[in-house]
């Protein structure tokens, strides 16, 4: 076994001893989780079928004929994040996620803020997919000769999500892979057809959508950045960590995993749409292209099938979202209060370990969430502003933790390669995060913009609470993980 090795296992255990201790009896199910189970939650969160049946429209109204190229290169950048999140999980994970890797790196203050940008990002994607599965719902019900408000069906789909979410991580979590599993193996049916036919007009199979036909860098890096949204969420594997058996291993492989798999899903099937339609501009002016195409390659049943597959995936991620809110939460509650606040954040149901009373405050924001958007005539229109918020703060919160890894890298190892890749990285989140502002975005978004910047201003407000930085301080998990420091020079690492 090598030194590295040696040295991340005894960081990771005391760290594992640390979080125990400090849960004073409410702690999650520890060591209950393996691989399968683990890299569920990102995917769920992903929720890549939903995705690709809308997604394909979006690309191609921004960048035209080469949206697979987009998505490769956002890929790329995606791995930037994903290696930043890998350098902390094989040195140690908690349910906090960012906030005890960049509060290690950079200071209580830091992680706080970094933590609450994303709690914030999962209980508005959880909120925006309630919306998203009640437009999807919605359609299937008046195929069937049946009109229901989207807002009840998005407060039944919320329900549903919220009583699987208390039940065991175990059980949820099966839930969530069964959900993407079967989702996936129906829109396959489709992709085969349209391969099987020839494409559009039977030699519509060309490789001119990982082209960039003189598409221009700066509309590339507008693509790239939509692209963003779709991918994000493999770093929820990282909520998992107090749970995850062998998280040192389990959680980086889940991470890197669920970003391959799920970007390999969107890119393979919008090349598919991309096959099966005439031109770029035929997928932009189609709401539901995978549906379409499913409906003109296998007849109308096919159409539906693939709405149903949808609606499965959407929910799956209702559920994901949910769950790496509350663990979040749970470990924020742990770690940034000792009274009647945190008391009832750390609460766990004792059958299932599962963290009941962050799950209530989350659950109840993002309904409200959900409600405080009722007021739009279309779901589509509610889904697309709330998760659009959480696009933006998820940015902040990759850019906070890629310069945290950047900090961290530097304090315990100091090799160039590592430095190399999270500079390059912190370079491309930085101007991923210039091209989506610059310039500043139309209304509606520029006021989601707005509201994005009040959350990140919120969050440092906290941080004036009295007594609060102090309390962060004396935290045991930051006393253990302060104190880790590179093996001893010249030993192999």
């Amino acid at each position: 076994m090598s030194t590295t090795l040696t040295h991340s296992q005894h960081l990771a255990e005391r760290v594992d001893e640390a979080t125990a201790a400090t849960s004073g009896g409410r702690a999650l199910r520890r060591g209950s989780l393996r691989f399968t189970r683990t890299v569920a939650l990102p995917v769920g969160i992903q929720g890549p079928t939903a995705g690709v049946i809308i997604g394909p429209a979006i690309i191609a109204s921004i960048v035209g004929e080469p949206g697979a190229l987009a998505q490769v290169l956002a890929l790329v950048a995606m791995g930037f994040v994903a290696y930043a999140f890998s350098v902390f999980t094989r040195a140690f994970n908690t349910a906090g996620s960012v906030y005890g890797f960049n509060a290690t790196a950079l200071g209580p203050g830091y992680g706080f803020v970094s933590a609450w940008l994303l709690l914030l990002v999962y209980t508005s994607f959880a909120a925006g997919v309630y919306a998203a599965t009640a437009d999807i719902a919605q359609t299937l019900l008046t195929s069937l000769g049946l009109h229901v408000g989207w807002v009840w069906l998005g407060l039944a789909g919320a329900a549903l999500a919220l009583g699987l979410a208390f039940a065991s991580i175990g059980f949820s979590s099966l839930v969530i892979l069964a959900c993407e599993g079967a989702a996936v193996a129906l829109i396959t049916a489709v992709a085969v057809a349209v391969l099987a036919s020839g494409g559009y007009h039977h030699h519509g199979i060309t490789a001119a959508p990982f082209s960039p036909h003189g598409v221009s860098l700066a509309v590339l890096a507008l693509g790239v950045t939509a692209v963003f949204g779709q991918f994000s969420g493999f770093e929820g594997a990282a909520t998992l960590g107090e749970e995850a058996r062998r998280s040192t291993r389990v959680i980086p492989a889940a991470i890197a995993w669920s970003l391959i798999g799920s970007a390999a899903v969107y890119i393979f099937f919008t090349w598919i749409v991309y096959t099966a339609y005439p031109s770029p501009a035929a997928i932009a002016a189609s709401p539901a292209p995978l549906v379409h195409v499913a409906g003109a390659y296998l007849g109308g049943g096919a159409g539906l099938a693939v709405n149903t597959a949808g609606l499965v995936s959407a929910f799956g991620a209702e559920l994901a979202c949910l769950t790496a809110a509350a663990r979040l939460a749970f470990a924020l509650g742990r770690e940034t209060s000792g009274g009647r606040a945190g008391a009832f954040l750390t609460r766990t149901w004792p059958r299932y370990g599962s963290p009941a009373g962050a799950l209530t405050v989350t659950g109840a924001v993002s309904v409200a969430v959900l409600l405080g958007f009722g007021f739009e005539h279309a779901a589509t229109r509610a889904a697309t502003l709330i998760i659009q918020y959480g696009a933006y703060l998820i940015l902040a919160a990759y850019l906070m933790t890629v310069i945290a890894a950047l900090a961290w890298t530097w304090r315990t190892r100091r090799r160039p390669l590592p430095l190399a890749i999270l500079t390059t990285g912190g370079a491309v989140l930085g101007y991923v995060l210039y091209r989506t502002f610059t310039p500043f975005p139309a209304a509606p978004f520029g006021w989601i913009v707005l509201a994005a910047g009040f959350s990140v201003l919120a969050g440092a407000a906290i941080l004036l609470t009295p007594g609060l930085l102090t309390w962060m301080r004396s935290s045991r998990l930051l006393a253990v993980t302060a104190t880790a420091s590179a093996p001893p020079a010249g030993q192999p690492r």
